[in-house]
């Protein structure tokens, strides 16, 4: 095979490896967490649901809280008709629970187009690589 064939296929090669292949585990890994975070929204607005459904926000009510390491200790809720909600940099603000719901449902939808916005970059980092595989595939002669 020609010299200058097998040194644009090496460098073809790696800039798959260094660079394509590291952008896309990146992407992957902001995808796995902005799909938890929304998981994380999912299963408060539907805790939150819960406790309007059922009327505690009235009576209270007890619960188990994860101290951490699987540690739960009991708790009592004596009024559960607002909630603190972090707003970010560490900061909470008191919320209804319907406003807490509605600043929810905003943030669920936010973090739905940032993940669509991630899949198509994961789509298109493979698309580039895949193209770039092709190329290779046709620099070395490889019929399919």
């Amino acid at each position: 095979m020609n010299p200058d064939i097998q040194g644009k296929i090496l460098k073809f090669e790696t800039f798959i490896n260094e660079v394509l292949k590291e952008d896309l585990a990146k992407f992957q890994k902001k995808l796995d967490d902005k799909n938890e975070d929304f998981a994380e929204f999912l299963q408060l607005k539907t805790m939150i649901s819960t406790i309007q459904n059922n009327q505690f926000n009235k009576d209270g009510f007890k619960t188990q809280v994860d101290i951490g390491q699987n540690f739960f200790i009991e708790a009592h809720i004596p009024d559960a008709s607002t909630i603190l909600l972090d707003i970010g940099l560490g900061h909470y603000l008191e919320f209804s629970l319907n406003d807490a719901l509605a600043l929810i449902n905003l943030r669920m939808k936010l973090l739905e187009q940032q993940i669509t916005h991630i899949r198509k970059q994961v789509a298109k980092t493979n698309a580039h690589i895949k193209l770039i595989l092709l190329g290779i595939r046709e620099l070395q002669g490889i019929k399919d």
